[in-house]
């Protein structure tokens, strides 16, 4: 997989830089707050958008990765989840995440759980 590992992190400076022009001035222009206080405002609002998108672009990044590590299939990743092969659309070898947001630690979960078993499966073997 191409995908670099700093796509998380462009991914919340972008938001917290949109959330924070957004917060500044709605803070200032409707509600007539001071220049500090806006900013500050603003500020604590583009923190929590940076939290927010980060872990989303990280969890992304680890499920795609753990897909094309072991060529999963949609089937496969409804076993693996307990979840519906049609949540789970493959297009051009890439994974589309189309399942809600909040279920994506339920499944970044399942997918990190299989591939410790893989990993301990793949060591007995060497021994």
């Amino acid at each position: 997989m191409k995908q670099t590992k700093y796509f998380p992190v462009i991914y919340g400076v972008i938001s917290a830089l949109i959330a924070f022009i957004a917060v500044f001035f709605i803070a200032q222009r409707t509600f007539h707050i001071s220049v500090s206080m806006a900013i500050l405002s603003a500020g604590i609002f583009a923190a929590f958008f940076y939290v927010l998108s980060y872990f989303r672009g990280h969890a992304s990044y680890e499920i795609k990765t753990i897909v094309a590590k072991y060529h999963l299939t949609d089937e496969e990743l409804a076993k693996i989840t307990g979840m519906k092969a049609s949540d789970f659309p493959i297009y051009h070898n890439k994974l589309q995440l189309i399942i809600p947001k909040r279920q994506w630690p339920k499944v970044l979960n399942a997918l990190q759980e299989y591939d410790r078993q893989c990993q301990l499966s793949n060591e007995k073997e060497r021994k």
